[in-house]
C-alpha cells in the first residue's frame, strides 16, 4: 500500500505565536544550528494559511483523502505548532529533526501502521521508533503521546525519545532565549547561528550566493540571525536582525539594504513591485553596536495581489 509514506511526508512537509512550546523546544538537540517554527492555529486564518489550505484541497480526492480516513488525522483541522531544527546545513542529507504538536488518534494511526506494513523498529522508553519499511532512507518518527510526534533522520529521532526520557541536554541557553523571544509574537519565525558565509554552501550558487543575492561582502559577516513573520486581520509584518563580526559590518548591511530598497524604489511604476516598494517607504532600520535590526508591513490585500500575479500562467509567446 502507497499510503504509508504519507504519514511521514505529512509530518515533514509540515516544516514551511505564542513563545514555542517548551516541551517540543526540550526535544531539541543541544547542538542545534537553526531552529524554525510555526504556529498553526494562528496562521492558519492569515493570507498564506488560506492559500496553503486551498492547495491541500485541491488533492482531497486521491490519497491524501484516503490518508484521513484511515487515520483520522487532517492536517488542515489537527496540527497546532511545527518546530524544526537542525545542526548543520552544509552536507547533503543533513541531520534535521521536526517536532509536531496535533491532535492525533493513536489507536486509528497504529491500526494503519499496522496494515500498510510499518513496523516498529524499536522501543525507547516505551515509545515505539517506526521506520518506512523496506526502505533504506535515513527517515524515522514516533509518537510521543496524542498530541506529540516527531520525525526526521533516525539518529536525532533517537536522540530526541532520549532527552524525553531525561537523558540528553536542551538546547543552549542563549538559542532557547532567543528562540522565546522570536516565537513570542510571530506565527513564523526563525533562528540561526550559522555564519552567512558557512549557510551560503546551501543556497543555489554555492559560496557566491551571498554576493549574488544579497549584494557583496557586508552579509557575509553575518554570524548570526533571526527572523519573524506575524500575520494580523489586514497586514503581514516582517521581522528580521542579524549579528555581524563588527559594528562597522552592522553598518555595512543597513547600506546595502538602503541599497536594494532604493532600487525597488525607483521601478515603483511597475504592478509587480508597487507594493513593496510602498511598504519600504515605512520600512524601519537601525543598528545598535554589531546588530542590524528591519521591520517592514505589507498590506494583506497586495500581498494577494502580488501573490495571484505571480501565479498566473505566463503568456504564450508569439510565433
Amino acid at each position: 500500500m502507497r499510503l504509508q509514506p504519507v504519514l511521514l511526508s505529512v509530518l515533514l512537509s509540515a516544516s514551511a505565536a505564542l513563545a514555542a512550546d517548551s516541551a517540543l523546544l526540550n526535544l531539541v538537540m543541544p547542538e542545534a544550528r537553526m531552529v524554525a517554527g510555526i504556529d498553526v492555529e494562528r496562521a492558519r486564518d492569515s493570507f498564506l494559511g488560506r492559500k496553503m489550505l486551498e492547495q491541500i484541497d485541491s488533492g482531497k480526492d486521491g490519497e491524501f483523502a484516503k490518508f484521513v480516513a484511515m487515520t483520522g488525522f487532517d492536517p488542515r483541522r489537527d496540527l497546532r505548532e511545527i518546530i524544526f531544527a537542525t545542526p548543520d546545513t552544509n552536507t547533503k542529507n543533513p541531520p534535521a529533526l521536526i517536532v509536531v504538536r496535533g491532535a492525533f488518534d493513536t489507536s486509528k494511526i497504529n491500526g494503519f501502521l499496522k496494515v500498510s506494513g510499518a513496523a516498529a523498529a524499536e522501543n525507547l522508553g516505551g515509545i515505539d521508533f517506526y521506520t518506512k519499511a523496506d526502505s533504506k532512507e535515513d527517515m524515522g518518527f514516533a509518537f510521543l503521546d496524542s498530541s506529540l510526534a516527531v520525525a526526521g533522520s533516525k539518529e536525532t529521532v533517537r536522540a530526541a525519545l532520549k532527552r524525553r526520557g531525561g537523558s540528553g541536554s536542551a538546547m543552549t541557553a542563549a538559542t532557547y532565549s532567543k528562540v522565546q523571544s522570536m516565537s513570542r509574537g510571530n506565527d513564523i519565525w526563525m533562528v540561526t547561528s550559522i555564519p552567512v558565509a558557512e549557510l551560503s554552501n546551501a543556497l543555489p550558487g554555492g559560496k557566491h550566493a551571498p554576493q549574488a543575492m544579497m549584494g557583496g561582502d557586508a552579509f557575509k559577516a553575518i554570524e548570526q540571525a533571526a527572523m519573524g513573520i506575524h500575520f494580523s486581520a489586514n497586514q503581514m509584518d516582517l521581522t528580521a536582525e542579524a549579528v555581524s563580526r563588527t559594528e562597522k559590518d552592522a553598518t555595512g548591511i543597513a547600506d546595502v539594504i538602503r541599497f536594494l530598497s532604493t532600487m525597488v524604489q525607483m521601478n515603483r511604476e511597475k504592478p509587480e513591485v508597487k507594493a513593496l516598494a510602498e511598504a519600504l517607504d515605512a520600512m524601519k532600520l537601525t543598528t545598535d553596536a554589531r546588530t542590524t535590526r528591519l521591520t517592514i508591513s505589507l498590506p494583506t490585500a497586495e500581498m494577494e495581489k502580488m501573490f495571484d500575479q505571480r501565479s498566473k500562467p505566463a503568456p504564450a509567446k508569439k510565433i
